[in-house]
């Protein structure tokens, strides 16, 4: 597998669409990895930091809505 942006030979895939990287085009963004209601009902998430992110792709900060799915 090669880099999407150079076509050397990848060293990972990004985290959030899955496009090969090599070292040197990869950046980094936090990934969330669960969000539960902790005490006195607040939301907490559980967060990996420096994960592979391609810089192409655009993470949402939000949940989308998809009714047309229920």
């Amino acid at each position: 597998m090669n880099c999407i942006h150079c076509d050397k030979p990848a060293q990972g895939v990004c985290r959030f669409c899955g496009r090969a990287l090599c070292k040197g085009h990869a950046r980094s963004m936090p990934y969330i990895i669960t969000i539960y209601v902790g005490e006195n009902r607040t939301p907490k998430a559980v967060v990996v930091a420096d994960t592979f992110w391609c810089g192409i792709c655009k993470p949402q900060p939000e949940p989308i809505e998809m009714p047309e799915l229920a």
